[in-house]
């Protein structure tokens, strides 16, 4: 099992998640929960939240919870129902839990909920099992 202390670590070094801001709340062994607090660069040409910045929370929320198991994970396959609007200044979270993480495959659940509780999207993602960790 990885230590949750290096994952916290390689979490908050990633370029991706803090050029966006994302911050890491929760983090437990096959569980994360990340927040983003959504800005006005994330509009897409229509002035609403663009999807891609749902499913990168989405995504990274999902690779957190998935590799502080056993085994390392990779992504594979992601399916995301959008449900709801999220707005420029909302603080959003990102929530994963794995259901299932083998040698050779994995399968997770995730959501995106405002701060009020509200649902902005659910997603499932399958991974595949790259090896133990050493």
């Amino acid at each position: 099992m990885v230590e949750i202390d290096e994952m916290r670590q390689r979490f908050d070094t990633s370029p991706c998640a803090a050029s966006m801001g994302m911050k890491l709340v929760e983090l437990s062994p096959g569980y994360a929960k990340v927040e983003l607090e959504l800005k006005e660069e994330f509009l897409n040409w229509d002035n609403m939240i663009h999807g891609g910045v749902i499913a990168t929370l989405l995504d990274q929320a999902f690779g957190c919870a998935c590799n502080t198991l056993e085994y390392i994970h990779v992504a594979v396959q992601m399916n995301i129902h959008f449900l709801s609007a999220a707005r420029v200044g909302d603080t959003i979270y990102g929530e994963s839990r794995v259901l299932h993480a083998g040698k050779r495959a994995g399968a997770s659940e995730m959501t995106v909920f405002d701060a009020n509780g509200k649902t902005i999207a659910r997603a499932t993602g399958t991974t595949v099992g790259m090896g133990p960790r050493t």
